[in-house]
């Protein structure tokens, strides 16, 4: 199994009371691997398999189990990649060299502790739920009777206290604190605490992309344009749009890194994220990105009906995008042109006049080529990594001369459309008193996409364009150009 960076290697031992023949028992859910694998599954139906995933929920009726066995029917998590709590994973061989015989035992339906038991390929048997929820004191009563002189437990949750009761050792895997004073309490020798590093506020912002709102600036672009910088009514319902844009997109970026946990935790950067790396649960992930889209369109019904439904389009073109449309070569970065493309929009539909139509044209060229260089990027990485990332992509390392082609082609095009709109302005009657001033700001945007597509080529764009454009100060150096340029032709 392939698995992601622990979240600690903080090992502590207590007492070595227990002697080498008792066998070691392990849970899986959030002690060997710290996400939980019904969630997984849960997830991998809804966003690959979503009649399946519907299909499956009248099951809950039955049980708990029962739920997880439907799933584990439709979901198969072999060629998933689950984020291993490594430090307990050597301590486990460790102590296999030592005697001590280790075994599986979950809650998870008995398919997935199968499978997930052999490709670690160090356990002596592996037991899952089947006809019942082997979970708290119903595992206890199943351990103790097969291990009845004794064996050591190994979890994560205070429901594993029933089975800590009737153990001969306590391993804690990532316990909270009060759970672990229980265990304690419980007069069982504490053999080892592997700790579970809690989520920094930086992770936190990170996993909500608070440094990818910067992107929602767009939706003022369409302000600026129209020369509505003094109508402060205008300026205060954009300012309410974009608060919603930012809890709408941040939700969105919460569900597409569930959708693509798979393909993130064999990317080289997306990895360390908060949700691949587990540090960060799916439930939790999924309540967040639930709270923030009610709020952001409760909002944005209060605005207008029309940003509304713009808002609403932003997010059904996310949805479809992370349902499988980012795994079709090239549309998928179409489609990331037509998600900035909508940014303007909603700034757009909140003008009462002066709507400027060919900014969308623009950017719809631009932003492709932009989502393109970010494609290539990957491209030229994986062609000098040998690294299998870009297959849940649907891209090939031979693609490489058709990312550069179209993204050299949309961006010109979108220069082409720039400079008729300055050739517009330039005739008389038109709002910009020296508009040959204009004339100078495609040459600007071509120097800095000429050096984007220069580094995207030889893979050293880190991050995507828009992303690096904000922390790259030639490319800031530039942005004031165009900006003193703007104000020069008014």
């Amino acid at each position: 199994m392939t698995a992601s960076l622990s979240s600690s290697g903080n090992v502590q031992v207590m007492t070595e009371a227990a002697s080498a023949s008792l066998p070691i028992v392990v849970d899986l859910d959030g002690t060997l691997v710290l996400s939980d694998t019904l969630h997984e599954s849960a997830a991998i139906a809804l966003f690959r398999k979503p009649t399946s995933f519907f299909r499956t929920l009248p099951e809950l009726r039955n049980g708990r189990h029962a739920l997880k066995a439907a799933l584990a029917k439709e979901v198969d998590l072999t060629e998933q990649v689950l984020p291993l709590r490594e430090d307990l994973v050597q301590w486990l061989r460790e102590k296999a060299a030592e005697g001590h015989e280790l075994h599986l035992c979950s809650a998870a339906d008995q398919t997935v502790v199968d499978k997930i038991a052999q490709r670690i390929g160090i356990f002596a048997s592996a037991v899952g739920s089947a006809s019942a929820n082997l979970k708290g004191s119903a595992k206890a009563d199943y351990l103790r009777d097969r291990f009845p002189d004794g064996f050591i437990y190994v979890g994560d949750h205070a429901v594993d206290l029933a089975v800590w009761a009737v153990s001969s050792g306590i391993v804690l895997a990532g316990v909270k604190p009060e759970t672990a004073r229980k265990a304690r309490q419980l007069g069982r020798p504490v053999l080892a605490e592997f700790h579970t590093a809690p989520l920094k506020p930086k992770e936190f912002m990170k996993a909500i992309r608070v440094h990818h709102w910067t992107k929602n600036v767009l939706m003022f672009v369409p302000l600026i344009l129209a020369h509505a910088w003094t109508d402060v009514s205008l300026i205060l319902e954009t300012l309410l749009a974009f608060c919603c844009l930012l809890a709408v997109t941040s939700a969105t970026y919460l569900l597409n890194d569930i959708a693509d946990l798979n393909a993130d935790r064999q990317h080289w950067s997306k990895r360390h994220r908060a949700l691949a790396s587990g540090r960060l649960s799916i439930q939790a992930g999924f309540t967040l990105a639930g709270s923030l889209l009610f709020g952001g369109f409760v909002c944005a019904l209060f605005l207008s009906l029309e940003f509304a439904t713009a808002l609403l389009a932003y997010l059904v073109i996310t949805g479809a995008y992370s349902l499988g449309l980012k795994r079709v070569p090239l549309l998928d970065t179409l489609i990331i042109g037509v998600l900035f493309t909508t940014r303007l929009i909603m700034g757009t539909v909140l003008l009462n006049e002066s709507r400027p139509a060919w900014l969308l044209t623009f950017a719809l060229f631009f932003f492709f080529s932009l989502a393109v260089a970010k494609r290539h990027t990957e491209i030229v990485r994986a062609s000098t990594s040998g690294t299998s990332s870009l297959k849940s992509r649907g891209y090939e390392v031979e693609d490489a001369p058709l990312t550069l082609a179209l993204g050299i082609s949309a961006a010109m095009a979108s220069l082409v459309v720039l400079m008729i709109f300055i050739l517009l302005e330039m005739l008389p009657g038109n709002e910009y008193s020296r508009p040959q001033f204009l004339s100078v700001i495609p040459l600007v945007l071509s120097i800095w996409l000429g050096r984007i597509w220069l580094l995207s080529h030889r893979g050293r764009m880190n991050d995507d364009p828009v992303s690096f454009a904000i922390r790259d100060r030639f490319s800031i150096g530039l942005g004031a150009v165009v900006a003193l340029l703007f104000l020069a032709a008014l």
